[in-house]
């Protein structure tokens, strides 16, 4: 049985949703319009599988651009194709999301791995 769901006394399920899209702001205010989508369909043409996989030795096709340093609406570092990865569903929104949460210092190791160039933290 899983536990309860943490919800702000008196919302619904749909209100805090709501309230989560509403502080997170729109796609185009965190930079993903279409010159996104055209960048990132040519990244991904030029680098057709998941980088994270490849770390284990498994060639899956990616269907995402992932930025590896979470950009916080920052256009510079949404720009910096260095930090763009290629990756599959189950890595974004697994593993990079678990090592994430784990801090700096987990994706640094985690960038170490993939090559990337290290990052000062915020």
């Amino acid at each position: 049985m899983m536990p309860p769901t943490f919800r702000p006394h008196g919302l619904s399920k749909a209100e805090t949703e709501r309230a989560y899209d509403k502080a997170r702001g729109t796609a185009a205010q965190r930079h993903y319009d279409s010159k996104w989508a055209k960048e990132a369909k040519a990244h991904l043409w030029r680098h057709p599988l998941c980088a994270y996989c490849a770390l284990e030795g498994r060639d899956t096709v990616a269907v995402l651009v992932d930025h590896f340093w979470p950009h916080k609406r920052d256009r510079a570092l949404f720009w910096r194709r260095e930090f763009w990865i290629s990756s599959c569903t189950p890595c974004h929104c697994g593993m990079k999301q678990s090592v994430e949460q784990q801090g700096h210092a987990a994706l640094s190791a985690l960038a170490a791995r993939l090559g990337l160039p290290p990052r000062a933290p915020d």
